[in-house]
């Protein structure tokens, strides 16, 4: 191992290394956000989730539904600037990899984000006309 440049890791290194006991799906106000990491499951495994959109089998490919999901997300109003930073900063593959192909994807408030982006849109036209 020694030829290798492998060394075994000692005590209060393992100690450090249990980080997965810091994941949450429901993060405090009070806690120091270092990550978000794109989770897929079973919807009721993810009750307990502050961000989570249901995938259903449908017509819209992953990473359309990754970036409708992470759209969403960004557009909620209890999302702090710190979860917005670290959500923009998944990657469209590590988001792709979460996921299943061809779904739909439904949560509450999906159908007035995407009214807004479309009047958003025709009025962006309309100036310019």
């Amino acid at each position: 191992m020694e030829e290798d440049d492998i060394h075994e890791v000692g005590d209060e290194e393992k100690e450090k290394l249990i980080d997965v006991d810091y994941l949450t799906g429901n993060p405090l106000p009070t806690d120091i956000l270092l990550y978000a990491v794109p989770v897929c499951g079973p919807y009721n495994a993810l009750q307990s989730y502050k961000y989570r959109v249901k995938a259903i089998p449908g017509s819209m490919k992953k990473g359309k539904a990754a970036k409708t999901a992470m759209n969403l997300f960004t557009h909620m109003s209890e999302a702090s600037v710190r979860e917005k930073e670290l959500m923009k900063a998944c990657t469209d593959p590590e988001l792709m990899a979460a996921l299943v192909g061809n779904v739909k994807i439904t949560a509450a408030g999906l159908t007035q984000l995407k009214q807004k982006q479309k009047k958003g849109k025709k009025s962006g036209k309309q100036q310019h006309s």
